[in-house]
């Protein structure tokens, strides 16, 4: 009898702990798109007003952004020396450090989209790639801050009635 008591526990535990993380998930999304927009903004400036090189401009973001966004530029720095293909780099960073965002699919689908276009351009054309890249960031931005709130809730709630309905299922 102990030991199904202290299962339960654990049980209980887990799926509340799991429904917190992804609510702690959804709390950070807003942060982290804003902070991409800014590491594009800094992107855009430093490519148009100071004519600086990828690299330039990917040692400058890893320095002045935070975690997790600082370290994916680190890593393109550090290994630069691997690098033939912008694009391809860029879009495998990405996949490496996905799972430290809090991001989605969508803010994935939109910044693989700017990978490929960065370093392909004059600097004006950048520049509208880089504000079309805004903009869809923009969008997301808003979805998240609207349900924010909702999903955490929802979230935390799910994982407190999932671990509940184990247990029942399981006694």
């Amino acid at each position: 009898m102990i030991v199904q008591w202290i299962g339960a526990v654990i049980i209980l535990t887990v799926t509340t702990w799991t429904g917190f993380d992804i609510a702690s998930r959804f709390r950070k999304r807003p942060g982290q798109i804003r902070q991409w927009k800014s590491a594009l903004q800094m992107i855009e400036a430093e490519m148009v007003f100071g004519h600086s090189s990828l690299w330039e401009v990917c040692e400058n973001l890893s320095k002045q952004l935070p975690d997790p966004i600082a370290r994916f530029f680190q890593e393109m720095v550090e290994n630069i020396d691997d690098c033939d293909d912008f694009p391809s780099w860029w879009s495998g960073h990405l996949q490496r450090h996905w799972s430290q965002n809090a991001l989605g699919k969508t803010e994935l689908e939109i910044l693989h989209q700017f990978g490929r276009t960065l370093g392909q351009h004059d600097l004006e054309q950048q520049q509208k790639q880089i504000q079309l890249t805004l903009h869809h960031l923009d969008r997301e931005l808003h979805e998240a801050m609207e349900g924010v709130e909702q999903y955490q809730k929802m979230a935390r709630g799910m994982g407190v009635l999932s671990g509940l309905l184990v247990i029942i299922l399981i006694m």
